[in-house]
């Protein structure tokens, strides 16, 4: 157990220096660096997208044109909401003026143009795609995020309430100075793409092994989660400790 947080904390420093070092990088731009709309309109020409009748797409605001994209075309928009506090929320296709779509699909304008899922209506969802923005991503797929975790842990918590369908896509939109020739550091909980997307173009992700389907709870500090609505679900729900 020792050895494992510590693997866990070495592989966390890891990703800290990288991303202090990316932050200084004018070309890749971190996270916030808005996406090309050419990614954006790549991706709407994927079969993953253009089978999926409802997605999931981060808050990040570098995602707005992916966002507003899944409405114009049809799509039910799943959003997790701020930090995930009151877990998932729902923007339905046509329901919003289209000038008033940039402030609705933002984090700000969630919770007014959205209705927030409750536990069974989460579990009914079936995604089968999900989409994330990234610091920086390398050709296996691995992503090197914010910090917060919060689209790991999404995954995760979809992924135990049955709401991801066994072929669920991951397409992480970034710029194209935002992939890395040298593999990331990677923790168990972490959720690899499986296609990329800037724009230039759309790549496959060859990772070794699928993401994860299920919560690290012993890597889930209290204090963090505690206010996190659909941890909460799961609590009530797991078996008591042996």
């Amino acid at each position: 157990m020792i050895d494992a947080l510590r693997n866990h904390a070495d592989i966390e420093r890891q990703k800290q220096l990288l991303r202090r070092e990316l932050a200084q990088d004018p070309l890749a731009g971190g996270a916030e660096r808005q996406l090309s709309g050419k990614a954006a309109e790549l991706l709407r020409r994927e079969p993953s997208y253009r089978a999926s009748p409802r997605i999931l797409v981060s808050p990040v605001p570098a995602l707005q044109q992916v966002r507003i994209n899944c409405l114009v075309d049809g799509r039910e928009l799943i959003v997790p909401g701020r930090g995930l506090k009151d877990g998932f929320y729902l923007l339905k296709p046509y329901t919003v003026p289209f000038h008033a779509l940039p402030h609705a699909v933002s984090i700000k304008g969630l919770a007014a143009a959205g209705r927030k899922l409750s536990r069974a209506e989460v579990e009914k969802l079936s995604l089968g795609l999900l989409v994330t923005g990234a610091v920086a991503v390398d050709r296996l797929g691995n992503l090197l995020g914010d910090g917060l975790g919060f689209f790991d842990l999404s995954w995760a918590v979809l992924a135990e309430l049955g709401a991801l369908r066994d072929d669920a896509v991951v397409a992480a939109c970034v710029n194209e100075a935002q992939i890395v020739e040298t593999p990331l550091p990677a923790d168990c909980w972490d959720v690899p793409a499986d296609i990329i997307v800037t724009e230039k173009g759309v790549y496959p992700a060859p990772h070794d092994a699928p993401a994860p389907r299920r919560l690290f709870w012993q890597h889930l500090p209290e204090r963090r989660t505690r206010k996190i609505t659909p941890i909460w679900w799961l609590r009530e729900s797991r078996p008591p400790e042996p």
